[in-house]
């Protein structure tokens, strides 16, 4: 990386961009790192080079990271604590293998349901979220995801629902909770991807 010094980011791909803003972002040694989509890169490689980084750099120094990302992926990989945002809300919350094994909120297990599998049968539709997403916390009158839920009931628009304890570690902003939750294995990385 001492070649990229004098280099202008134009003559630099983009895979060693993100690799300079890493080493950066890490030159003073945070005690927090805030990563915002760090594996955006298209090409698996590099997006595991950057997570073999973060992870080498919290275990080298026990900086907490948080990690903003869209891939549910690198959150099954990487993440010991996982907070499911919707709409500008936290709507549920805990460690990671159970929020991704246990989904208790209906957004969460309609993410989880989503990801692309390789093992279904070509032509099989994809699994999708209806409708589209709200823009902020308030635009909607009580749950914000609501007018999408498949389990949407009449108590869910009176008022936002509290994020509520499902168990000891786990917390969810619902109205209902399921009685009987079907486990979501999450998808392994690596291989090809969708």
């Amino acid at each position: 990386m001492a070649d990229a010094a004098p280099r202008y980011p134009h003559q630099l791909s983009g895979a060693m961009r993100q690799r300079v803003q890493l080493a950066i972002a890490v030159a003073g040694e945070p005690r927090l790192l805030i990563a915002d989509e760090p594996t955006s890169a298209p090409d698996v490689t590099v997006q595991a080079d950057i997570l073999d980084l973060l992870r080498r750099y919290r275990d080298r120094t026990g900086a907490a990271i948080l990690l903003v990302t869209h891939d549910l992926g690198v959150v099954a990989e990487i993440a010991d604590t996982v907070a499911v945002a919707y709409a500008g809300r936290i709507i549920e919350q805990g460690p990671a293998h159970w929020v991704l094994t246990r989904p208790d909120h209906p957004y969460t297990q309609g993410l989880l349901a989503a990801v692309p599998d390789l093992a279904v049968a070509p032509g099989t539709p994809f699994v999708t979220l209806p409708g589209a997403p709200g823009a902020g916390p308030d635009d909607i009158a009580g749950c914000s995801f609501g007018p999408r839920c498949r389990l949407v009931q009449p108590r869910c628009a009176a008022k936002v629902p509290e994020l509520d304890p499902v168990g000891e570690i786990h917390w969810s902003r619902c109205v209902r909770h399921p009685s009987a939750e079907v486990a979501v294995q999450p998808r392994p990385r690596g291989g090809a991807r969708a």
